[in-house]
């Protein structure tokens, strides 16, 4: 059953992103933009990242956010004093709302009560942890610095402190990874109590040790049919134990969707700030490029980051609507999608909706074109479906 979600807003919502580019080290499936976690580099980024935030402030004049999300990399990384600092130079230059969902991204081993703290004075309402996986082989291959014991004391730690919202990450589809292991992870992480889950399928970078492992044939991952019973098992158990699927890798207590991931997902608008950082507002979309270096250099220098821009054409954004739109559980609004871009979803992608149908991985419901069950899974099948002609 998927969640009554919180209604998009009349007015176009805005949310605000800040990257933290550092971690201790990369594991062994990450190619996120990040660097090693050092002092002098720490102090230059919050110094670039004020400069960049006065640049982009009067895009957000007059408009505060609805969410503030801080990612990484590894924002707990951060001492309690830059953590401050983090905050006063964002709260100079932007505002979000009273009520606004305030999350930060850390990882066990590395929240301690000194930055709990610093995070909770500074108004952070939601905490994401990297759990990724329970068993302590599992998260060596992955390059993880914890095991579940600081798991365990990153939720009571919280708890303690008056969080009531934890998400966690999960990973499935490891080497090695049963799927047994798979089911205690699950059970493990619902039975301490998060009010988020997100489940990811492995995807294999090219850059990343993983990557490199898999083109010269040295990673032995669970087969596709495996692949697909984790997937099914995790719909089921979150399921039974209270979560609704929001989307297709992402549950929820009821009430406690991510408001900053629907950003996303209902193409609303979103600023980002650091490098590698995506934003999409006032119908323009760009990223600041995924260089910590030059990133810095530039805004040391008085300049800005260096940005690569995207098309943001009719088409596209239709695709974009339709395509992240069918990521959600609750799926596509016909009838607001014919309002937002003037014609029905059939004559914007001929014959796509009749296929996504006969497919059976699609169904029409309440008005609105939905994944079924099976369609979660196999959802890329349905999107290509969606997407603007090649130029």
């Amino acid at each position: 059953m998927s969640e009554a979600l919180p209604a998009p807003a009349v007015e176009p919502a805005v949310g605000l992103y800040v990257h933290v580019p550092f971690c201790h080290h990369r594991c062994t499936y990450c190619d996120f933009v990040l660097v090693p976690a050092r002092e002098a580099l720490l102090e230059r980024y919050l110094a670039a990242l004020e400069r960049e935030a006065e640049e982009l402030a009067p895009l957000l004049a007059g408009r505060p956010a609805v969410s503030l999300y801080v990612g990484g990399g590894t924002p707990s990384v951060l001492r309690p004093g830059q953590i401050d600092r983090l905050f006063a130079l964002l709260r100079r230059h932007f505002a979000w709302l009273p009520e606004a969902e305030v999350t930060v991204e850390a990882n066990p081993e590395s929240l301690d009560a000194g930055r709990l703290e610093a995070f909770l004075r500074n108004g952070v309402n939601r905490l994401s942890l990297g759990v990724q996986a329970w068993q302590p082989e599992l998260l060596r291959r992955l390059g993880r610095r914890h095991g579940p014991e600081e798991v365990r004391r990153a939720v009571a730690l919280a708890r303690q402190a008056g969080l009531a919202n934890l998400s966690a990450d999960l990973i499935f589809g490891l080497p090695g990874q049963s799927l047994e292991a798979w089911r205690e992870s699950l059970e493990a992480v619902t039975g301490l109590g998060f009010e988020h889950l997100s489940a990811y399928a492995l995807e294999l970078e090219p850059a990343t040790a993983f990557g490199r492992l898999h083109a010269a044939g040295r990673l032995p991952l669970p087969g596709e049919e495996e692949v697909a019973a984790m997937y099914r098992l995790a719909q089921r158990l979150l399921a039974g134990a209270g979560y609704r699927q929001v989307e297709i890798s992402n549950w929820a207590r009821p009430g406690f969707a991510s408001r900053h991931n629907l950003l996303y997902w209902r193409t609303e608008e979103w600023l980002g700030l650091g490098p590698g950082a995506a934003s999409r507002l006032g119908g323009a979309e760009w990223s600041d490029a995924g260089d910590v270096e030059a990133y810095l250099r530039a805004l040391e220098a008085g300049q800005p980051p260096p940005r690569e821009a995207g098309a943001l054409d009719g088409l596209r954004a239709a695709s974009d609507a339709v395509i992240l739109g069918l990521r959600l559980r609750e799926g596509v609004d016909l009838d607001a999608f014919r309002r937002r871009f003037g014609l029905p979803l059939e004559e914007a992608f001929p014959g796509a909706t009749e296929r996504a149908l006969a497919s059976g991985l699609a169904e029409l419901r309440g008005g609105r074109l939905r994944l079924t069950e099976e369609g979660c899974f196999l959802a890329n099948r349905v999107m290509v479906e969606f997407l603007p002609p090649a130029s």
